[in-house]
């Protein structure tokens, strides 16, 4: 591919939104509040295929909140209180690998939080599958093996 030809393609948003609807991962943008402000094809792909309506998960919920509602789990907890130490500047990233089964398989997920570049205040939240890791390697990394 001649670069110089296709420049105008990587400035344009179009573009980029190709490449992020090209990740496997599960990806959204959050504001300070927790507000979604932008999700991937993947993240849009989950829902749908898990009952999960545009009000508890898509562009407008409030990410931080549906964390907080869960927050008899640890998992989330942990989510919450790791996403939000990013969101305040006191960790440059966050990661946590967490169980999320369905009625019909169990599955694992890698969860990482990082700063958008260039927007202070915003978030990104992506979630890997890594099922296949886990049930090859029979272990997880907890996000207290993962100090900054």
């Amino acid at each position: 591919m001649d670069l110089e030809l296709h420049k105008p393609e990587f400035s344009n948003l179009t573009f980029e939104r190709a490449i992020l609807d090209s990740l496997a991962a599960n990806i959204a943008v959050i504001d300070s509040r927790g507000e979604i402000l932008a999700v991937n094809a993947s993240w849009e792909e989950f829902a749908v295929d898990n009952d999960m309506s545009d009000r508890s998960m898509g562009i407008g919920a409030n990410y931080l909140d549906v964390c907080r509602s869960a927050k008899a789990d640890p998992n989330a907890r942990a989510a919450l209180e790791g996403i939000l130490e990013v969101i305040n500047g006191k960790r440059s990233f966050f990661y946590q690998e967490y169980p999320c089964h369905s009625p019909v398989e169990n599955r694992w997920y890698a969860l990482r939080a990082t700063p958008l570049v260039d927007y202070a205040d915003c978030v990104v939240v992506s979630h890997e599958d890594i099922t296949g890791r886990v049930a090859t390697a029979g272990s997880v990394v907890s996000p207290q093996d993962n100090p900054e």
